[in-house]
């Protein structure tokens, strides 16, 4: 036991997930797997905390583009470009981390092929770990902002309601693309972010996200 780790197979983390009565065995293992080799990889998480500074400069900004003279038009398009802004922050961390997911199995991916859960299980389990995780950054950073920006009730479960939709949709563009367009041979996520599929899944993503904004403005 490694106190120092706490995503250690006897961590804190580990006993959390344990006593979650929903998750059979084996979904809980591929989930503690794939939290544990993300942890492990010190060029991940070190680059996500790279996109979390970014994301507090912003936040703690962004009150300065409104006051109380501000004219309505003007709050308006603020709100649909901080939606934009959110949504382009959920993209490229569904394009950097969950769009290389399905390629870091490697070449052990035929083991997991025979497991009796398959390869189909598989993807699903990644995509809800995918969703849960980036509704936890998304929802707040929404909230937050739309808060900021002295928007009404109603405007931020609006907006939160449009980047819960956006959040499902990058998250399974991403796990698809990445399905699609695999790359088993590279273990380091950076060369397989930057191959065919990450960057037309980061371009389709872009394009998604300003139709989507365009509609609901």
């Amino acid at each position: 036991f490694d106190p120092f780790d706490p995503f250690d197979p006897f961590g804190p983390f580990d006993r959390f997930v344990s006593w979650m009565p929903c998750l059979k065995p084996d979904t809980r293992a591929l989930l503690l797997k794939d939290v544990r080799v993300f942890w492990r990889d010190t060029a991940q998480w070190s680059q996500s905390l790279v996109l979390f500074g970014l994301l507090v400069v912003y936040i703690m900004n962004i009150r300065s583009f409104t006051n109380e003279t501000t004219p309505a038009y003007w709050l308006y398009v603020i709100s649909y470009m901080n939606l934009a802004a959110c949504a382009l922050n959920l993209a490229t961390l569904t394009t950097r981390f969950v769009y290389p997911q399905f390629s870091l199995e490697g070449k052990r991916l035929w083991i997991v092929g025979l497991a009796p859960m398959g390869l189909a299980r598989v993807v699903r389990i990644k995509l809800g770990l995918a969703i849960a995780v980036s509704l936890m950054i998304s929802l707040p950073l929404v909230w937050l902002s739309g808060h900021m920006l002295n928007q009404s009730f109603a405007e931020i479960i609006y907006f939160s309601f449009g980047i819960l939709i956006m959040t499902f949709t990058l998250n399974a563009l991403a796990i698809g693309m990445g399905v699609l367009y695999p790359n088993l041979k590279v273990d380091n996520p950076s060369k397989i972010v930057s191959g065919f599929g990450g960057t037309f899944c980061l371009v389709i993503s872009f394009v998604y996200i300003r139709g989507s904004v365009m509609f609901l403005g």
